[in-house]
């Protein structure tokens, strides 16, 4: 099912016209959310993501209510997969289109492996978060992201690992990145202008409601090779194994089982509240 502004398309006339400035510059926001037995997981907390992200990018007079509301109706449909929604400008900077449409699941390899990268054009800790206001919004500009994506598969891995300029591990082109050090899990900080991430906000709510340990930290790339186990949090990827860094290969710690089987309670637990 396909929405433009509300209204139900065909797939043939979901399009985004290429004068849009979201095409042009692209000048957008987005959000992606996971469907579990229909319900869309964290649905809040990604609402309020979104409107943070339109308030830093000055999009105005956005409905987000009727947002929400789309997005629980088409989600209602399906038992697994993905909701998506883009709110891109249009040809005059004035103006913006809501874009919403279902995903299907997405399906990971085996092994997933990393290949670090530095990131030129991230923050990366340099600047206050209260200095830049754009710093941390989940805008639709993700080429340079994904152009690290594509250098990392041109030599045999699965994603990139992106480093801000003296080596601090940042997160990925399209998710979180965090490590096991005796069985204490480490999240990274926000302040390095990061992403803030849903699954690990959620992974955060786990640990305080649990005996998780947990720690907001940061890292360098040279000692990320020392810890017990990488995994990596996103929409799309609870708790996915990193078996690789660079040259680096990892064992997968019996505890990133039990994180696992933390966000499924944690996710039901939410559901049966919301229902």
């Amino acid at each position: 099912m396909y929405l433009i502004n509300g209204v139900e398309v065909s797939k043939e006339e979901f399009n985004i016209p290429v004068e849009n400035l979201a095409i042009w510059r692209g000048d957008g926001i987005f959000e992606a959310i996971a469907i579990h037995k229909g319900y869309l997981f964290g649905i809040d907390k990604h609402m309020e993501r979104f409107a943070h992200s339109a308030e830093k990018m000055f999009f105005n007079n956005i409905n987000f209510q009727e947002i929400k509301d789309n997005l629980i109706s088409i989600a209602s449909n399906y038992d697994d997969g993905y909701m998506r929604v883009i709110i891109g400008r249009g040809s005059d900077k004035d103006k913006s289109d809501v874009y919403i449409f279902y995903q299907e699941l997405i399906n990971f390899p085996e092994s997933f492996t990393l290949q670090s990268h530095l990131a030129h054009w991230h923050a990366g800790g340099d600047f206050d978060l209260n200095e830049v206001k754009n710093i941390g919004s989940k805008s639709i500009s993700y080429a340079m992201n994904l152009n690290q994506t594509r250098l990392a598969e041109k030599n045999g891995y699965t994603d990139s690992l992106l480093l801000n300029k003296d080596g601090i591990v940042l997160e990925g082109p399209t998710f979180c990145v965090s490590w096991i050090i005796d069985n204490k899990i480490y999240v990274p900080d926000l302040e390095l202008g990061i992403l803030d991430s849903i699954t690990r906000r959620s992974l955060i709510d786990i640990a305080n409601e649990t005996d998780l340990d947990l720690e907001i930290s940061r890292i360098h790339i040279n000692d990320i090779y020392n810890v017990d186990t990488v995994f990596a949090l996103s929409t799309a990827k609870h708790a996915i194994f990193v078996s690789k860094i660079d040259d680096q290969v990892y064992t997968q710690s019996p505890l990133l089982e039990r994180i696992r089987h933390s966000f499924t309670e944690f996710i039901e637990k939410e559901r049966q509240l919301n229902k």
